[in-house]
């Protein structure tokens, strides 16, 4: 089963700039910003301003805002996949293990403080990321979820197909909700997950 920094190279395999305390700390000012203002009303000078750093410094450690966002994304989507994986290790096939990952990350698009700032704010740019799946980043992702769930009965090349066609099911949920298909608490996610997601996996056999 693949560790958590196998997926934490692949999300940052196009980042230039290196871990450290203080790039670490700019990049939570910045997060901060980006939850209480959104993305696209946050500006540079307003995240050096709220880490106590001057433009240069910012640039020199985080990149530009484009960079800048990444950077914020990847950090919490490394911490989404490490808590799901703590959560998901004790079910013993991949079937179980999958449904209670869609089930926690369903509650995360309803509770997470960055998901929520973008449906907020940015209601477009946040259709358009989840639509966006075509990227290097979200294939090296989604081969390394795969690894992690695989089983006896589920390689890992089977398990990428069902889950690429699973998370666009779920992305167009995300975007325009069914009253047909709820998913607004764990129990109707997992349900969700039961009826429609394991018989795609099946498939994948």
């Amino acid at each position: 089963m693949a560790d958590l920094s196998s997926l934490a190279g692949a999300l940052a395999a196009t980042s230039t700039q290196p871990t450290t305390a203080a790039r670490e700390r700019m990049l939570d000012a910045a997060r901060a910003e980006f939850i209480a203002h959104g993305i696209a009303r946050t500006s540079v000078a307003t995240i050096a301003q709220c880490a106590g750093v001057s433009r240069p410094t910012l640039y020199r450690q985080c990149g530009d805002k484009d960079q800048i966002i990444a950077a914020v994304v990847q950090r919490d989507v490394i911490d989404f996949f490490a808590r799901a994986k703590g959560a998901v290790d004790a079910f013993g096939s991949a079937e179980e293990r999958v449904t209670e990952a869609v089930v926690m990350g369903l509650r995360e698009s309803r509770e997470h403080p960055l998901v929520q700032a973008l449906k907020t704010f940015e209601t477009d740019s946040f259709t358009a990321r989840l639509v966006d799946m075509d990227t290097p980043t979200y294939r090296a992702m989604l081969a390394i979820i795969a690894t992690m769930f695989a089983d006896d009965e589920y390689r890992p090349a089977m398990l990428e197909r069902a889950l690429d066609v699973a998370l666009r099911i779920i992305a167009t949920l995300l975007i325009t909700p069914s009253p047909y298909v709820p998913t607004d608490n764990d129990d109707s996610a997992r349900a969700f997950a039961n009826r429609y997601l394991v018989p795609i996996l099946r498939a994948s056999r």
